[in-house]
């Protein structure tokens, strides 16, 4: 029982608790004024390397494939021989329209002569009936030897006739036979695939022994000295490039001369951008590397620019911190272009106006802050 009473006690004499207030805390924050630049934009664009030309060879005829004459990465010269199909059924068919050729030139070649002498002898009987006309013509005599006369003019008349008309027949044939030989000693050439420009074998899809079909394709070949650049850009990057313009290009941690070669003017239908191509030289590069460019815009005078950092983004809208005094104002802004660390702001802000400059995602509106120095724009 007095152990209860003691408990109690000294409950009820306890000293009370000293509670001890905080002030809330102070956030600390840098902050930048907003100038105006002139800027010189650059938009950084990536892209493949590419073979300048890609040609996806194939054969004109069919027929098995009888050497296959490189490999893939083989370097070739133009005219180089790569691939052969066998060709003893096109010889023959070259040696078949070459006889009827001479056939045909030989017949026409007679016929020619033939035709010669038909107008020599025709024309002899035609002053032979004109001399028996001028003869008497009372005779029955005479009579006879002109009816005879005339019908020897007409025959003769008659086989230079059929001799002309052989002639020009023999002529429409051996334009014929000629084009058809024409064919078949392209036809012999077309089994020989050459390469039609220096470059590097980079397919070969058929091995000796295969009937290769006409029109499929054999072999590609790449033109590597030379390399191209492709990507899409947008309107206002076009809009400041020229066809000509020399670029820099880096692949990897080196940097190459280019030249804009290629640009649509018309924009994609569907994407809305503008393809463009820069070529390279291909020394010392692969094609399929990555090459990094960047391409200048049109140059911005008097631009409000303020750090990158000190612009947030939230739902698809873009805020910065303006200090006013010793609190925060939350504004709204238009963002513009980025160049390295400075972003361009097109409505929001005006020049001279402080705002923080980083970490503003963790800040919030009409928050009191303390001003450190620093955050200046270059």
């Amino acid at each position: 029982m007095s152990t209860v009473v003691i408990v109690v006690t000294l409950f009820m004499t306890r000293p009370e608790a000293n509670v001890e207030m905080k002030q809330p805390g102070i956030t600390r924050v840098e902050v930048a004024e907003v100038v105006r630049r002139d800027l010189l934009p650059k938009v950084p664009f990536t892209g493949v390397l590419r073979p300048r030309q890609i040609a996806s060879l194939r054969f004109e005829v069919a027929g098995e494939l009888s050497a296959r004459e490189v490999e893939p990465g083989e370097s070739v010269s133009q005219g180089d021989l790569l691939l052969r199909l066998d060709n003893e059924d096109y010889r023959d068919a070259l040696s078949e329209t070459e006889s009827r050729l001479t056939e045909t030139r030989a017949t026409l070649e007679r016929d020619g002569a033939l035709l010669k002498l038909a107008r020599e002898n025709r024309q002899l009987a035609e002053r032979e009936y004109q001399r028996l006309e001028k003869l008497g013509k009372g005779s029955l005599a005479s009579v006879s030897t002109r009816e005879s006369a005339r019908q020897q003019l007409i025959n003769l008349q008659s086989e230079e006739a059929r001799l002309v008309f052989s002639q020009q027949s023999n002529q429409a044939r051996l334009d014929r036979q000629e084009a058809a030989n024409n064919r078949a000693r392209r036809n012999l050439q077309r089994t020989h695939l050459l390469a039609p420009f220096n470059g590097r074998v980079n397919r070969v899809m058929v091995e000796e022994g295969d009937y290769v079909q006409g029109n499929n394709p054999v072999l590609e070949l790449i033109d590597d000295a030379v390399l191209e650049l492709e990507m899409a850009v947008s309107g206002d990057v076009a809009a400041a490039l020229s066809l000509g313009q020399p670029l820099s290009v880096k692949v990897d941690s080196r940097d190459v001369g280019g030249e804009l070669v290629a640009l649509q003017i018309d924009p994609d239908p569907q994407t809305h951008t503008h393809p463009l191509r820069i070529r390279i030289p291909g020394q010392g590069l692969l094609p399929g590397q990555l090459g990094r460019v960047d391409l200048p815009l049109r140059p911005r005078k008097d631009a409000l620019v303020v750090p990158v950092s000190a612009v947030m983004r939230e739902e698809g809208k873009h805020y910065v911190f303006l200090v006013r005094g010793s609190r925060l104002v939350r504004r709204q802004v238009v963002p513009g272009i980025r160049q390295g660390d400075l972003q361009l702001l097109l409505q929001g802000v005006k020049q001279g106006d402080l705002l923080v400059a980083r970490d503003v995602e963790v800040l919030s509106h009409d928050i009191e802050v303390q001003v450190e120095p620093g955050g200046k724009v270059p």
